[in-house]
């Protein structure tokens, strides 16, 4: 076997492992990076990217049925082909792996197809398919094989027309109906996806609520809004099992009412997913610290084995892809002789859903346990002259002001949220207060004028909405 050495190995090419391989790269490292099979990982071939291109897809066909009103006229209903859309998706998933293999030879990254299995002494052995073994060695190595789906233990779980988020891409058709076993991010999003599609979706959560982490007021609304659009949500419901009936799927989950039965054509696994620690099983023996996979780092990305870090999915954190970049980023500049620590106090969540949501920072109930003196306050995209004009009003921006006129959370379910909580990130980041936001001049007509009017809200000053109390009149 042809040995060669390199100052960094990175294992995994996700968000996460082809960041690191380029920012090492940009420090003056020789690099390798491993992937056994796919460049850009879950996020690019099934996860983030996919996942966008059809919720965009979605999203489309959903708004179609109110272009009556904006005097648009179109044959009702609107046919859609979900073999086109499959094409649309493939397209746009290639040209992003592409892309991250153009960047790989733009930083002379080298790269190596096949399964890496890592030992202690930083030796990387690539099995390919054909079985073939390349081996090579490094000064240091970054663990970044991110996550697969959990697949929990029920009866009829791998049955037929049972699939999971990396395998509900390429469907020959819309399904009449699917039941999202689990209410996380990953299975409201995509229940978002098939309800816009045309699907009857049924979401079976065993917890109390879908969406946990969310703000409890922005939760409700979401709820509500997703009821609105047909969407049943069944929370408290463990499911118990999955079989067929006829032509159809069976989901038997036991609830306060007993047990029920949920009736689709197909059923979507969406509860959760676990560190992928294919190939670290040699590490792992030689004493990998980890608790059920997920590896344990320092502030670093350091694991307990000299020379070896880990970041994204494999490690616990918030399973988010930017996340997982950074921490790429981190790692890498330790690993080149650079000091850096990773910082997790304001990450920005971005939820795809109709609407979209995002937050940062605290919740309203977090905040107010913490900072009894914290300020809340609201803006709805009612008083936007954008969201309006976009007719796109459903929603609100809530900002949690701490003491001192810092942003201790901020909240946002609406039109582009996904893009507009990077303005409170940025301002949580730099430690900015309200005067910065207030005093910078917002473009008009525009929705990032409701970010400044939240914080104008919170200091009892609004424009565009009355204000809560009655301003004392002055000369």
């Amino acid at each position: 076997m042809a040995s060669t050495h390199y100052d960094v190995a990175v294992i995994g090419s996700g968000p996460g492992g082809y960041v690191a391989a380029i920012r090492a790269a940009q420090l003056g490292a020789k690099v390798a990076i491993v992937e056994k099979q796919y460049l850009g990982g879950t996020c690019l071939n099934v996860g983030c990217i996919p996942s966008k291109a059809m919720l965009h897809i979605a999203q489309v066909l959903h708004s179609m049925s109110s272009l009556g009103e904006l005097g648009i006229n179109l044959p009702q209903p609107p046919t859609f082909d979900m073999k086109q859309a499959v094409v649309f998706k493939d397209k746009v998933v290639k040209r992003m792996t592409g892309g991250v293999g153009t960047l790989m030879k733009g930083n002379n990254i080298d790269v190596f197809d096949g399964l890496g299995t890592v030992d202690a002494s930083r030796t990387v052995t690539v099995t390919k398919n054909d079985d073939s073994k390349e081996q090579f060695s490094a000064d240091k190595i970054i663990l970044a094989t991110g996550s697969i789906p959990f697949i929990p233990p029920f009866p009829g779980i791998d049955g037929r027309n049972v699939m999971n988020s990396d395998t509900c891409w390429n469907l020959p058709k819309t399904p009449e109906s699917v039941i999202c076993v689990g209410g996380g991010v990953i299975g409201v999003e995509l229940a978002c996806m098939f309800n816009g599609l045309g699907s009857q979706v049924t979401i079976v959560e065993m917890l109390p609520t879908i969406l946990a982490p969310v703000d409890e007021e922005v939760r409700k609304l979401l709820v509500r809004l997703l009821g609105k659009s047909g969407i049943t949500i069944v929370t408290g419901a463990t499911v118990e099992s999955i079989a067929d009936e006829g032509d159809m799927k069976k989901v038997v989950a036991s609830t306060e009412k007993g047990q029920e039965t949920f009736t689709g054509e197909y059923v979507l696994i969406a509860v959760s997913r676990r560190a992928n620690t294919s190939g670290l099983e040699q590490l792992i023996e030689q004493g990998l610290d980890n608790d059920r996979g997920r590896v344990r780092v320092n502030e670093k990305m350091e694991t307990n084995l000299p020379g070896i870090y880990a970041i994204g999915d494999l490690i616990h954190g918030a399973g988010l892809a930017h996340v997982a970049s950074t921490e790429g980023e981190i790692a890498s500049d330790n690993a080149t002789g650079h000091q850096a620590v990773m910082d997790y106090s304001v990450v920005p969540n971005p939820i795809y859903t109709f609407p979209e949501v995002a937050f940062v920072g605290l919740t309203e109930a977090q905040a107010k346990e913490k900072y009894p003196e914290a300020r809340v306050e609201r803006f709805p995209w009612s008083a936007n002259g954008k969201a309006v004009a976009m007719s796109e009003t459903d929603g609100f921006t809530k900002v949690i002001i701490g003491k001192y006129g810092e942003i201790l959370g901020a909240h946002i379910i609406g039109p582009d949220a996904t893009n507009l909580i990077s303005e409170y990130s940025v301002a949580m980041r730099g430690e900015l207060t309200v005067d910065e936001i207030t005093e910078t001049i917002h473009p008009h007509p525009t929705l990032s004028e409701g970010l400044r009017e939240a914080v104008l809200a919170a200091e009892g000053r609004p424009i565009h909405i009355p204000p809560k109390k009655s301003l004392a009149r002055t000369r």
